[in-house]
């Protein structure tokens, strides 16, 4: 790497970091732990002007770009090369008669949610406030109201992007660039800002019941037959935890293998009729349900906020029957790694196509099967193996995966991911807008 390949323009607002500064890793390591981007250069953007000076320079250097927000998706480190980190850029705001917010690259889920509350007003948020909102969306994003409300990608307005030229674009409707951002996340610029349709949504009632995973098989079916059974305002998962037996973690689930069935309702009558099935057949020894302003909507799955390393795989199912269901769990229980599975009901406006064209896949898919393991107990191959024996049970009935939920280093074909339509959108506007592979393509 030459001098020259580090001189950024003076008028970039954010810091400009290269390698061997003091301060370099806390713009490199984010949300997920596990192989961190080694760049040449971080840019700490401040707005969109900085992101651009950022990309025309690496355009003029021939250097690979990688882009990070909270890390949270994070996949693949960069080695070498201009990392565009916009986390300082977290500006949010909302026009209440449009029901549309836009919001910058950095803002996280809490800060739309809290945002929107202000006007009764929600986005199509999912179960960890701390996820970035353009990855979340871009990915598809599926939310704890999905089955009402659809897929977060299916209120994307506008999209705000700096492509491989150095230029900024505003992309919507009608746009190539712009179906292919709708679920596709394709690397092909970085994007500093989105514009978000919102719902009108006032207290759900929902919450988290943990449950002995010794009751599975009383347990399971219950969840099965509710959420086949569900309204679209009902969202039902269930989770495999196994829970270490840590100072600090409550007493009734501490050590215990639990099963996590989470609930979220915005009528109510469905997920209370849901809690009284599951209190019939298994003791409750932590949690249940209440009602609960959308700003609270993170208690669902009270999902772990520390950054550790961690890889994880799913699959999305047409269909998941008692003995299936059975057989994941099992599996789950019984691997040789510690493995965290969750299990969560689709259909409803997430299977109907969107308002026009798309890249989410697999809309059919009845369920979706997830499995997490955190990385560096044991050998990445054994870690593996365990997860593909935990999704073997549904291989039958698998449609494919969602690019959303696939962490870490695991393998993954573009084949699993995307419909063959999607791949040839993806493939002509990669071509189209980032040629040479600046984004990794």
């Amino acid at each position: 790497m030459t001098s020259t390949e580090t001189d950024f323009p003076a008028d970039v607002r954010g810091s400009v970091l290269r390698r061997g500064d003091d301060g370099l890793p806390d713009g490199v390591v984010g949300f997920q732990t596990a192989d961190p981007h080694r760049p040449d250069v971080v840019v700490s953007a401040l707005d969109a002007d900085d992101v651009v000076a950022a990309v025309r320079h690496a355009a003029a250097h021939h250097l690979p770009v990688a882009v990070t927000a909270t890390g949270h998706g994070h996949m693949t480190g960069l080695a070498g090369g201009v990392l565009v980190a916009t986390g300082r850029m977290r500006g949010v705001s909302v026009d209440p008669a449009s029901r549309v917010a836009r919001v910058e690259a950095g803002a996280r889920s809490a800060d739309l949610v809290a945002a929107a509350a202000g006007h009764g007003l929600a986005p199509v948020s999912g179960s960890f406030p701390g996820v970035g909102v353009v990855g979340y969306t871009l990915g598809g994003g599926l939310g704890l109201l999905g089955r009402e409300s659809g897929w977060a990608s299916d209120r994307l307005r506008e999209v705000e992007i700096v492509t491989a030229d150095g230029v900024l674009r505003r992309v919507g409707p009608g746009d190539e660039l712009f179906a292919a951002l709708r679920g596709g996340r394709p690397a092909v610029g970085v994007v500093t800002a989105v514009s978000v349709g919102l719902v009108p949504l006032g207290p759900v009632v929902g919450g988290g019941l943990f449950l002995d995973a010794a009751d599975a098989d009383r347990v399971l079916p219950v969840v099965r037959r509710v959420g086949e059974a569900a309204p679209e305002s009902l969202g039902v998962s269930v989770g495999v935890i196994p829970i270490p037996d840590l100072e600090g973690v409550p007493a009734p689930i501490r050590g215990r293998t639990v099963l996590h069935v989470r609930l979220v309702d915005t009528d109510g009558a469905a997920a209370r009729e849901a809690e009284a099935a599951l209190r019939a057949v298994s003791p409750v020894l932590l949690g249940g349900l209440r009602e609960l302003p959308w700003t609270e909507s993170g208690s669902i799955f009270a999902e772990p906020e520390v950054p550790h390393a961690y890889e994880g795989m799913n699959v999305l199912v047409s269909s998941l029957s008692d003995a299936a269901l059975d057989a994941v769990v099992a599996a789950a229980r019984s691997a040789s790694v510690g493995c965290v599975v969750d299990v969560r009901r689709l259909g409803g406006a997430l299977s109907r196509p969107a308002d026009g064209p798309d890249a989410v896949s697999f809309r059919e898919a009845g369920w979706i099967v997830r499995v997490l393991s955190s990385r560096g107990e044991v050998p990445d191959a054994e870690m593996r193996a365990a997860h593909a024996a935990v999704l073997a049970p549904v291989a039958e009935v698998t449609l494919g995966r969602m690019a959303g939920f696939v962490y870490g280093g695991a393998p993954v074909s573009d084949e699993e991911l995307y419909a063959p339509s999607v791949r040839a959108l993806l493939a002509r506007v990669r071509e189209a807008v980032d040629p040479r592979g600046m984004f990794g393509g």
